[in-house]
């Protein structure tokens, strides 16, 4: 199976990488690269099968089998459409789209024609992300109160961009893997300091139909960078530092352990899902309707915040 990584940046450079390993360890055949930047698509000149600055063209090739798209958030919506008419399986980073109705069209598209879409929701393949499911599932911390979740750090606000999009993805995403609820209610407070438009910071508040509710807050301006979930319950409280994959667990006053967790290759593991699920005909862990509903959530958050 050949594989094309449209998208060389930042985060389409990690996932090419891993891909180049899977090569090596002969789990996929050979890896094309698209980008609409020569200098970049120059540095892979060595170990790739196919280079181009276009994406249609690149997209009607034979030569590739399935798509991953690491493009700005923007683009996702068009190039997946052209991809999946093309008969391209396709992997697409969060968000799905910007836009809740082409998310869902995408659904339809990929359905009807038996492709298979999924959605970078990385953290559902990180170690420490399903340890906490299996502890949720088994109630381990008893009548779960509430959520609270930091994705925060400071940075340059990334022009066109609100927060909102570029943060509240994985969020959403953890609090549906971890419950398999979706938030019935959302409110909260937003705000722009550095430039007149579009938000770098938000406190959403989520309430959902199992009594329990999730605060999360989102900044550009916080000089601490924190990918972090606390799970309060009325037998025990976890606090869990998604990136770093570390469990720590609160049992009464003053009782602190860790619960040890093996880090692990998020990415890789992604990866491998998406090649399992186009030779098994199954979206496991990552489906479509799943990315869909989460840029449902977050059109209905920047609808509902203040």
């Amino acid at each position: 199976m050949n594989i094309g990584v449209i998208g060389i940046g930042y985060w389409g450079s990690k996932v090419l990488r891993e891909y180049l390993n899977l090569v090596e360890e002969e789990k996929v055949d050979a890896v094309g690269i698209c980008d609409v930047n020569q200098n970049v698509l120059k540095r892979y000149n060595d170990c790739v099968i196919k280079i181009s600055n276009d994406y249609k063209k690149f997209l009607s090739s034979d030569d590739i089998d399935a798509i991953h798209i690491c493009t700005n958030n923007d683009s996702h919506y068009e190039i997946a459409r052209t991809a999946i008419e093309a008969g391209k399986h396709v992997l697409l980073e969060k968000p799905m789209t910007t836009n809740a109705n082409q998310a869902y069209k995408l659904v339809e598209m990929a359905s009807n024609r038996g492709i298979i879409l999924q959605v970078g929701h990385i953290f559902r393949f990180a170690n420490a992300i399903r340890k906490t499911k299996e502890l949720v599932k088994k109630d381990y911390f008893g009548e779960i109160y509430y959520f609270t979740l930091r994705w925060t750090t400071l940075m340059t606000p990334i022009e066109g961009v609100d927060v909102i999009w570029d943060l509240l993805p994985h969020p959403i995403d953890i609090l549906n893997f971890l419950t398999g609820e979706f938030p019935i209610k959302i409110d909260g407070v937003a705000r722009s300091y550095r430039r007149e438009k579009l938000n770098e910071m938000a406190i959403i508040n989520m309430e959902y139909e199992k009594r329990f509710i999730a605060n999360i807050e989102l900044s550009w301006l916080s000089p601490k960078r924190r990918r972090s979930l606390e799970i309060i319950g009325s037998n025990r409280t976890g606090e869990i530092e998604c990136v770093k994959q570390r469990i720590h667990i609160h049992e009464g006053i003053g009782n602190k352990f860790e619960i040890p967790v093996e880090k692990n290759n998020t990415i890789k593991e992604e990866l491998e899902n998406f090649l399992k699920a186009i030779k098994s005909g199954k979206a496991m862990y990552n489906a479509h309707i799943v990315g869909a509903r989460a840029v449902d959530i977050i059109e209905k958050t920047i609808n509902n915040i203040k």
